[in-house]
């Protein structure tokens, strides 16, 4: 999709009923902004402790396994509610985001971050297939796709904040 496109189609998702109702709605936007922090904090912190844990900075005595089972339980419910209140503030004003770069760029990174995570599930239960409560050693590979999460986790603050002002 081009860049006339993309502008032909936030006009159109603009002038949606869904759309005006969201943008003539005073405390709609804010308040569907609120939950969407909510579960950006969720997400980041529950990223953020399990790479610490691969850096045997946090949940010393337990699984990597265990650690992504515990904190799996919050991601997938905080990137369903991500996608649902994204999907409000993107139809509410859909030139901000859709046809901002760096929001383009966020959604790669949280894609990124979505797909490192799993993959970092997948190597860890592979390794603990018989017993998940017996720690495996922590390879480099876990190690780099951490830091890779990590990094990514801040680029991923960094953009949604730069959204704001591009």
């Amino acid at each position: 999709m081009n860049n006339a496109q993309l502008l032909n189609f936030c006009t159109w998702l603009e002038d949606t009923d869904l759309s005006q109702a969201i943008q003539v709605n005073d405390w709609l936007v804010p308040l569907v902004q609120i939950i969407h922090i909510f579960a950006v904090c969720a997400v980041g912190t529950s990223l953020l402790l399990v790479g610490l844990k691969i850096f045997d900075r946090f949940m010393v005595g337990k699984s990597l396994s265990q650690t992504i089972v515990r904190f799996q339980a919050v991601i997938t419910p905080a990137l369903t509610v991500l996608l649902l209140t994204g999907s409000v503030l993107i139809i509410g004003e859909p030139s901000r985001s859709l046809a901002n770069w760096v929001f383009q760029v966020k959604m790669i990174l949280l894609l990124t971050a979505i797909v490192i995570f799993f993959w970092i599930k997948k190597i860890s239960s592979v390794e603990n297939r018989k017993d998940p409560s017996i720690s495996s050693p922590i390879t480099f590979n876990h190690k780099l796709l951490a830091a890779l999460l990590l990094i990514n986790l801040v680029l991923i603050i960094f953009a949604g904040r730069w959204i704001a002002y591009t």
